[in-house]
């Protein structure tokens, strides 16, 4: 991915980029994490709420650890393991799913089964 791409893709607001992210993966049928030695990368807001980033491509999880100096890699799943299995366990541990997030934008968060409605919606178009 150019540099050009990255910039203008890192610059829409929370609701495109979660356009861009559901389109991205429903097309590649992955999904990015972020990774390192204690696991993927857990955030908190301020009210202490659990959230898992996601992004739709390598790049953008390499630039959101370098960005922020974590010691994490990116690391891809299926799609449809996440589907299948992380949803379940992410409702379960009521961990909620930051969509895409850049640096110094605000990020869409959303409930795991709110995103499984939306990448399965779109599933249905490349049927």
């Amino acid at each position: 991915m150019n540099n050009m791409k990255l910039l203008n893709v890192q610059s829409l607001d929370p609701d495109k980029r979660l356009e861009y992210f559901i389109r991205k993966v429903a097309d590649t049928e992955l999904i990015w994490g972020s990774y390192g030695d204690n696991g993927w990368l857990l955030l908190s807001d301020e009210n202490g709420r659990k959230i898992v980033p996601f992004w739709p491509e390598r790049e953008f999880v390499n630039e959101y650890n370098i960005t922020h100096k974590y010691e994490y890699f990116s690391k891809e799943m299926d799609l449809y393991y996440f589907l299948n299995k992380w949803i379940n366990g992410l409702t379960k541990d009521k961990i909620d799913i930051a969509v895409f997030p850049v640096m110094k934008k605000e990020s869409f968060i959303i409930t795991p089964l709110e995103l499984k409605v939306l990448l399965e919606d779109e599933l249905e178009q490349y049927e």
